[in-house]
């Protein structure tokens, strides 16, 4: 801009000269800058190549297969057993109740083998004892000192000439209140959870009131509903249907063991075993009810079908575990029939102990 001292003046033309050639007439306006437009190039879209000879077919397979695995965890019963001697105490079975006493460790030895936990107590058929556990010791347990000397005080019955023997009634009477109420002689002598066993050695039949079908309901109904099968009733006795006469006592009056009828009906109703009198030795008729009595499980079955080469059985008891070999006699068998790990030998998983068994499975 140019100033000019008062009085002074110029042309319009030459005052035009100083003004800003983006500015307006005036060159009070805002400046306007001239800008050239954008310069826009074509763009060329072309399709994609495909280089085809490195592209080959693309093959999909199945993953390999797997067998899977499966572990059955089974427990092995508490093996507690309660078993009742009821005894002839007439006397012409004093023999008989020697040769008892004579093979009683061979039934104990068996028990023990087994791992039972049990409780053996003695009454007599007689009315006189109604029931009533015998002896000093009328217990007797895995701990008890020198059993077989107990056993033998507990089964010497003085000189008796009863004529009416009642087993099945006093053997009801001495596992049934007011014996084994609180207070009771014989209170404590059945344990809520152990497998109950009736044992009668007697050369004469039963003469109790009441039918054998009576008994037997009566004695699995001990256990409560659901554990009839935890009873069974057993019996020496004279063989069916003639009798039978003990060994070196043909010579003797009366030595003519009745056929026990009625006693072998209550065994067989409640699975138990059934000997004669007359044998012997009474080792293998103990021998095989020590075997029945025994609660612990020797068939443990499998959830699935296994492959055999996988099977694994692994018995743990407390911390320590061990591995059971594939063995009839040391060990356990597979059975197909019954898909199940057997246990028939020597070897039986201790009682309490847990059983792991482990194996593959075939998916197909």
């Amino acid at each position: 801009m140019t100033f000019l001292p008062r009085g002074w003046w110029l042309p319009l033309a030459v005052l035009s000269i100083g003004c800003d050639r983006i500015g307006r007439e005036n060159a009070i306006a805002a400046a306007a800058p001239d800008v050239a437009p954008p310069r826009l190039s074509p763009v060329e879209l072309r399709p994609p190549t495909v280089e085809r000879s490195t592209t080959g077919r693309v093959q999909v397979t199945d993953p390999p297969s797997v067998d899977a695995t499966q572990i059955d965890l089974l427990k092995q019963a508490d093996g507690v057993v309660d078993i009742l001697w009821v005894i002839d105490d007439s006397g012409s079975m004093a023999n008989e109740r020697r040769r008892l006493v004579t093979n009683f460790s061979r039934f104990l030895a068996e028990l023990l083998s087994l791992k039972v936990d049990f409780q053996m107590g003695v009454t007599s058929l007689s009315a006189m004892d109604n029931g009533r556990l015998r002896g000093t010791t009328r217990i007797i347990r895995n701990l008890t000192p020198m059993p077989g000397m107990v056993f033998e005080q507990n089964t010497s019955f003085p000189a008796s000439r009863n004529r009416w023997e009642q087993g099945l009634r006093m053997a009801q009477f001495a596992l049934t209140p007011p014996n084994t109420a609180d207070g009771g002689t014989n209170a404590g002598f059945i344990r809520p959870s152990a497998a109950l066993a009736i044992i009668v050695v007697t050369n004469e039949d039963d003469s109790s009131f009441g039918t054998t079908d009576y008994y037997a309901r009566a004695f699995r109904g001990l256990k409560g509903p659901g554990n009839e099968n935890l009873v069974s009733f057993s019996v020496i006795g004279g063989t069916t249907p003639n009798g039978c006469t003990p060994p070196g006592e043909a010579s003797l009056y009366g030595s003519l063991a009745d056929p026990a009828f009625r006693y072998s009906e209550v065994a067989v109703r409640t699975g138990g075993i059934v000997g004669s009198i007359c044998d012997t030795t009474f080792e293998q008729t103990l021998v095989r009810i020590a075997q029945a009595l025994n609660t612990l499980r020797r068939v443990f079955p499998l959830t699935l079908r296994p492959l055999l080469s996988s099977l694994t059985v692994t018995v743990v008891e407390g911390m320590s575990s061990t591995v059971i070999p594939n063995d009839p006699v040391r060990g356990y068998q597979y059975r197909v029939d019954t898909n199940s790990i057997v246990f028939l030998g020597t070897y039986v998983p201790p009682p309490g102990s847990s059983v792991r068994i482990e194996y593959a499975f075939s998916r197909q």
